[in-house]
């Protein structure tokens, strides 16, 4: 019984730790994003900028060979700017596909 006990109390204990290590804050992560421009079109493009948090992010936009984004669609990726930093640098499509939506993206 006493053998019991203690395996049930090690149990607890080890339980208990595991979620105190889970719960424990992930890194901090870029706020306060907000498009600071957008050009619509062929060849179209624009910036993000995140003013608060201490991460990284970067502009994507998706661009496509049609204006209804049907057609030969994909993303493309600025840098990854970490929000300490003040360059502000957006992404742009190729010349020959349209930019469809634009947002961002945290590391």
């Amino acid at each position: 019984m006493r053998n019991l006990f203690k395996r049930t109390l090690l149990v607890a204990l080890l339980a208990g730790a595991g979620v105190a290590v889970a719960a424990s804050p992930a890194s901090a992560s870029a706020q306060g994003c907000g498009r600071l421009s957008v050009t619509w079109g062929l060849g179209g493009g624009g910036a993000y900028w995140c003013q608060k948090g201490d991460g990284y992010y970067r502009t994507m936009v998706y661009c496509a060979t049609n204006v209804q984004g049907t057609s030969g669609g994909s993303f493309y990726y600025g840098p990854w700017i970490h929000t300490g930093d003040s360059k502000i640098i957006g992404k742009v499509c190729p010349s020959k596909k349209y930019l469809i939506d634009i947002g961002y993206d945290l590391a």
